[in-house]
């Protein structure tokens, strides 16, 4: 059943983030910026050619080959940590495969990746950076606190 709710999960999570970026290339293809909260937050559209946080790689092949290089490991640890039954490792490794395999497809079909939240001084990102970074947050808490709580207990 769990392997199941992940696939479900995955499938849902990707669909979320396509339909986000058609939605926001629909609507603000034309708009500079858009503010949500002011000049901090807002839309602003922008075609990502590189790979996390735009760093340049100059072939798409290898572009391609980094996010699925992702995807590998993380459905390499999905495997091995499967048995442990934690709904942390679960979401967490789901989150990140899941934007990984968005990028990837995106990649693949159109050479880029679209972004559309913009965060002053910092980036412009999307729903698949969103859930790939609350998962990788999500596995930080898992192996660097509930893990070692777990291990520290075991010993005694």
């Amino acid at each position: 059943m769990r392997k199941i709710a992940i696939i479900i999960s995955i499938i849902v999570l990707i669909t979320i983030d396509l339909i986000s970026k058609w939605f926001f290339q629909s609507h603000f293809e034309d708009i500079p910026y858009s503010p949500l909260l002011g000049d901090i937050f807002g839309v602003q559209l922008s075609y990502n050619t590189g790979v996390a946080f735009s760093f340049p790689i100059p072939s798409l092949a290898l572009k391609i080959l980094t996010v699925f290089l992702i995807a590998i490991i993380c459905i390499y640890f999905i495997r091995t940590e499967y048995p442990k039954k934690s709904k942390l490792l679960d979401i967490g490794y789901t989150f990140i495969l899941a934007g990984a395999l968005s990028h990837a497809y995106e990649r693949i079909i159109k050479g880029y990746v679209v972004d559309f939240f913009s965060l002053k001084y910092f980036a412009i990102f999307n729903f698949a950076d969103i859930i790939i970074t609350i998962g990788a947050l999500l596995l930080f808490v898992y192996y660097f606190f509930y893990d070692r709580t777990n291990a520290k207990l075991k010993s005694k």
